[in-house]
């Protein structure tokens, strides 16, 4: 029964230090220009996709009858 507590205290241990060094390692990184620049630029193109789209949309045929 002693090496089962051992076994799963060195597990425990390993899989702790594993998630605290990961969280350390994220803590560590830090957003770039770049990062923003990108995000900025996706978000323009949705909106410009979603325009695009609701214009071409604009036709709506419902029940038989085109409203405009």
């Amino acid at each position: 029964m002693t090496t089962v507590w051992v076994v799963l205290g060195v597990a425990g241990a390993v899989v702790a230090s594993t998630v605290g060094w990961v969280a350390w390692r994220d803590r560590q990184r830090t957003a770039s220009a770049e990062d923003r620049v990108a995000g900025r630029a996706a978000l323009v193109a949705q909106q410009r996709y979603e325009r695009d789209r609701h214009l071409s949309q604009h036709n709506v045929i419902r029940r038989g009858e085109e409203r405009f």
